[in-house]
């Protein structure tokens, strides 16, 4: 016959007064099963679980439920969450309360941070607005109620508000149409001999043939075909389809020698985008990129690339890192293996399961 083993229970008492120590009882009142504290007193005794416990972990997981334990699930979530006021569910947080607020403070000096912003830590003025040093910090500023107009030697102030009035001269007429000012020049300039433009604020459409002499401010679309003599500063596209140049300038730009298509620049300097639509090749001995992310379509990137004979050149990625020593990620030619450095002296083995055991002949717990 099995011997039943039974332990210390109760029907009416919640807790025991006294155990021994690791004396086990059970209270059918509180749900609780407790232990004598082992190297306790005997009034030592420590609840260690019961029906209690278990019904408060007797839910589905990551589903919060009333009067029950959290639980989270196998990505360790929960479906909702309750903070007194506040409810988390999902993207949202909740009020609860009636009308309540959502207060965010930071504690001292920490910023407010949403989406990667920093928010002022004070108000600003009345009737100011928020903007951005570019780098994520928002500040309170005021808003310009004026601005300077100048026609190069006159300057006039147009306080905002008010209405500006653009009257053309002797041929040419303005119009304004959805918020768009259009200059007209009431007359073809046609003829034959060299025309001097000393300043040309515009665009030009078309073709010219002949030299021009002068700056150009504006947008050229068409040919340029005889010399061009000073400088092109255009406000958007321009598109030369044949064009000589005789020692002027595109964007502030010089041009080193005259050219009837491309023209040879001594140095090229953009302050807004460049695109290049077909290949770019580079023929200088450093090629320099000082943009803060750098963006290639290329899933490969090929180092040492024109090696056809045996290898024996090292190739691999250096972080430039200002007075502490650069790191280094290469392909050792001579022992056929990656390797890393973190102080620029002292290489060593990348490890993978493929060489563990070679490389990994010992391991030494250590000592205590």
């Amino acid at each position: 016959m099995a011997q039943t083993i039974q332990i210390k229970r109760s029907s009416s008492t919640a807790t025991p007064t006294s155990l021994q120590n690791g004396e086990l009882a059970y209270s059918a009142t509180s749900n609780k099963l407790f232990i004598g504290r082992p190297g306790g007193g005997t009034g030592d005794v420590d609840a260690i679980g019961g029906k209690l416990y278990v019904d408060m972990l007797d839910h589905t997981a990551g589903n919060l439920t009333a009067s029950s334990a959290i639980v989270v699930d196998a990505n360790s979530k929960v479906d909702n969450f309750l903070v007194d006021n506040l409810q988390f569910n999902g993207n949202a947080i909740i009020s609860t309360d009636t009308n309540g607020d959502i207060t965010i403070t930071p504690d001292g000096t920490g910023d407010l941070v949403l989406d990667g912003l920093n928010w002022p830590q004070a108000d600003g003025s009345a009737n100011q607005y928020l903007k951005t040093n570019g780098s994520g910090q928002l500040s309170w500023d005021t808003v310009s109620t004026s601005f300077t107009l100048s026609d190069g030697t006159a300057t006039d102030t147009f306080n905002t508000g008010g209405t500006l009035t653009f009257t053309g001269g002797t041929g040419v007429t303005t119009a304004v149409t959805n918020d768009e000012v259009t200059f007209s020049i009431g007359q073809d300039v046609g003829t034959t001999a060299n025309v001097t433009f000393n300043t040309v604020t515009a665009d030009l459409t078309g073709d010219v043939t002949g030299n021009v002499t002068g700056n150009v401010t504006g947008n050229v679309t068409g040919n340029v075909t005889g010399d061009l003599t000073g400088d092109v500063t255009s406000t958007g596209t321009s598109t030369f389809a044949t064009v000589d140049i005789n020692g002027g300038a595109i964007d502030g730009t010089a041009i080193g020698a005259a050219s009837a298509s491309t023209g040879a620049f001594t140095t090229l300097t953009t302050s807004g985008d460049a695109t290049v639509g077909g290949n770019l090749t580079v023929n200088g001995t450093v090629t320099s990129v000082n943009s803060t992310t750098v963006e290639l379509g290329d899933n490969i990137i090929v180092l040492n690339s024109g090696e056809t004979g045996t290898p024996s050149a090292n190739a691999g990625i250096e972080i430039e890192r200002g007075t502490s020593a650069n790191v280094i990620m290469r392909w050792n030619e001579t022992t056929d293996k990656w390797e890393v450095t973190q102080d620029g002296t002292s290489y060593y083995v990348l490890i993978d399961a493929n060489n563990f055991e070679t490389e990994i002949t010992s391991l030494d717990g250590g000592t205590f």
